[in-house]
C-alpha cells in the first residue's frame, strides 16, 4: 500500500549555496538524488531554495533534476538532456506509486501519461492524466486519481519571503528540544503545516537573523557528536524526528 498525502503541507527550505561546496556535476547529483530521496521517503509538499538575487545557477541545476528524477522511467524520453542532465544515470530510483511499472502492464498498476503514451505497448487516446491498469491481457484501464504522495514541487525563493511564513521553524543547535516541545509542534503542524528551515554552510543563521528568532528554533540533532553539522545533514535528522513526531 501506498502512503497517501500529508493532511497538512511540511516543507523544508535551505540555501543554494550547500550546493557550492561540490566541485563538479557528478558529485552535485549524487547529494541532490540522496535529498530527493529523503525528500519522497518523509513526504516533503514543497523544497524552497533560497537563491541570491544574482545567481540562478545552483536553482536550475537542482529543477531540472528534479524534474526528472519525479519523471517515470517510461516518460525520461521526452526530456530533452541539458547540460545539467548530463549525470542522471547517478540518480537513484525515486519509486512513486507511478514509478513502479513493468515492461508489460499489470493489473493495479498507477500510471501516468503524456501525449497519450503511458508506457504501454501502444498509445491510447483518453483524456484522463492518470489511469490504473485493470486488465493485462486487453490493456483495459480507468481513470485513477493521484490520491497517494506523488512526489514534491521545488520553488526558488529568498530569505526574506521565508521569514514571513506564519507556519516557520528553524533548525538550530541553539533552538529547544523538539521532543520536550513536541505539543507545540504537532499543534502548529495541525493548524498551518510547517515549514522547516535548514541555515547556510556557514552556518550563524540565529546571529544573522537576530535572538527573536530562537523562539522558533528548535535542535533537532541534540547533544551532536560533531563540531559542525552539514547542511544536508541537518535536513535529513530534522525530517526524520518531524516525521516521528508528527505521526
Amino acid at each position: 500500500m501506498f502512503p497517501y498525502k500529508r493532511r497538512n503541507e511540511l516543507n523544508i527550505a535551505f540555501f543554494s549555496s550547500i550546493f557550492s561546496i561540490e566541485k563538479n556535476l557528478t558529485e552535485k547529483t549524487l547529494k541532490a538524488s540522496l535529498l530527493f530521496r529523503f525528500f519522497i521517503e518523509f513526504r516533503v509538499t514543497n523544497v524552497y531554495i533560497i537563491c541570491p538575487n544574482s545567481s540562478n545557477k545552483e536553482f536550475e541545476l537542482l529543477k531540472e533534476l528534479s524534474d526528472y528524477a519525479l519523471t517515470p522511467p517510461y516518460l525520461k524520453k521526452y526530456i530533452p538532456i541539458s547540460h545539467n542532465l548530463k549525470k542522471v544515470g547517478l540518480l537513484s530510483p525515486m519509486n512513486l506509486p507511478f514509478h513502479i511499472v513493468h515492461k508489460l502492464p499489470i493489473e493495479g498498476e498507477i500510471r501516468i501519461g503524456k501525449n497519450n503514451d503511458f508506457g504501454l505497448p501502444q498509445k491510447i487516446r483518453t483524456r484522463h492524466k492518470s489511469i490504473i491498469i485493470v486488465d493485462s491481457v486487453k490493456d483495459s484501464f480507468i481513470q485513477y486519481p493521484l490520491i497517494y504522495y506523488n512526489g514534491f514541487e521545488i520553488h526558488k525563493t529568498n530569505i526574506e519571503d521565508i521569514l514571513t511564513k506564519d507556519n516557520l521553524i528553524i533548525g538550530s543547535r541553539n533552538g529547544k528540544d523538539p521532543l520536550k516541545y513536541k505539543d507545540e509542534i504537532v499543534s502548529m503542524y495541525e493548524e498551518k503545516g510547517l515549514t522547516v528551515l535548514i541555515g547556510p554552510p556557514e552556518g550563524m543563521l540565529i546571529k544573522k537573523l537576530g535572538e527573536n528568532f530562537l523562539k522558533k528554533s528548535y535542535n533537532f540533532i541534540i547533544k551532536q557528536g560533531v563540531s559542525d553539522v552539514r547542511a544536508e545533514e541537518a535536513i535529513i535528522s530534522s525530517l526524520s524526528l518531524l516525521n516521528a513526531i508528527l505521526e
